[in-house]
Order: structure tokens, then C-alpha cells, then sequence
């Protein structure tokens, strides 16, 4: 087994200790922390977890192209300020 997959499979997720993660398996709903573990095999404690159906979409239904161009808009937003995703 790689690196990546050990560090992965061997490491802690974000919904180890996470109250949400029952709900998120029978809703399936996914977070940023999540979405981030998936693509890098880590996660940051303070990650936002607001688990949503859409994130679980493209997660395990979408490609990887479209999960990365995701988060790389929430990261363009959170640089310029912006902290309108959940307001609509």
C-alpha cells in the first residue's frame, strides 16, 4: 500500500468524532472536511461541517475534476472575502 492510502486509511477522518456523521450516512450529506479527506487523505479540525446532499454529489457521483473546481471556488471566495455560499 502507497503513502497516500495508508495516511488514509490509518489516520483519523473528519467524522470519527463528528455528531453529524450518523445523519450524513443515512441522508447522505457530506462536508468540506470531508471533501477535503477525500482528495488529500487529511483534513484541518477547524474546516467548516455543514453537511449537505450536494457535497455528497460531488463527492461519490461527480468526477474529481468537479469536486476540485468546488473547493477551489471556495478557497477563491474565502481570499476575496466573500461568505455568500450559504446565503441563497
Amino acid at each position: 500500500m502507497d503513502i497516500y492510502g495508508r495516511r488514509v486509511f490509518e489516520g483519523e477522518a473528519p467524522c470519527d468524532k463528528c455528531k453529524q456523521a450518523p445523519d450524513c450516512k443515512e441522508y447522505e450529506k457530506a462536508c468540506r472536511a470531508f471533501s477535503y479527506y477525500v482528495l488529500h487523505g487529511t483534513f484541518h479540525e477547524h474546516t467548516l461541517r455543514h453537511p449537505t446532499h450536494g457535497m455528497f454529489n460531488k463527492i461519490f457521483k461527480e468526477d474529481d475534476k468537479a469536486l476540485k473546481n468546488y473547493l477551489k471556488s471556495i478557497k477563491t471566495r474565502e481570499e476575496m472575502g466573500i461568505n455568500d455560499l450559504f446565503e441563497k
